[in-house]
């Protein structure tokens, strides 16, 4: 749970990022970006009382997400980061709505896509961010099995 909550978080940083990275901050796109902004910060908030739940209920099991969460995070970063550069290719003409601007970039956008433009010195390629998530998906519910036999063990009886 802790792991999926840090890929909201990790979402959110890959879009504002993108908009830092481009120099264009409030001038990014016609709407207002401070709700993404706030958004990033709740996802932010959030891991704190979900790792205080987590632990009351789980105790040390808790940290073993960590691991998880780190391997998600490439991909979820990464793929909104360059969704958004994409996105803002089209935003820059101001011809179109922030929506219209996002359906137009959808429709370019492959997953998997690398920003041409990328200074990364970690930009892992679509496929190891597939791979590290895959990983990191079978280490979640090998977790979340373990949790659940852990806490709730089959009654006999």
């Amino acid at each position: 749970m802790l792991a999926l909550t840090y890929q909201l978080f990790a979402a959110l940083c890959g879009w504002l990022e993108a908009m830092l990275y481009a120099l264009r901050g409030a001038e990014s796109f016609r709407g207002n970006e401070h709700g993404g902004m706030m958004a990033q910060r709740v996802a932010a908030l959030l891991l704190v009382p979900v790792a205080i739940l987590l632990y009351i209920h789980f105790g040390w099991w808790v940290l073993l997400e960590i691991v998880p969460m780190g391997l998600f995070f490439p991909l979820c970063h990464d793929e909104a980061y360059n969704f958004t550069r994409l996105w803002l290719k089209y935003a820059e003409t101001k011809d179109f709505s922030d929506w219209e601007t996002c359906q137009l970039a959808w429709k370019e956008y492959r997953y998997g896509y690398q920003s041409p433009t990328t200074t990364a010195r970690n930009d892992f390629s679509g496929s190891t961010r597939t791979i590290f998530a895959i990983t990191a998906a079978v280490l979640l519910v090998a977790l979340y099995v373990a949790y659940f036999l852990h806490f709730f063990p089959p009654t006999h009886g």
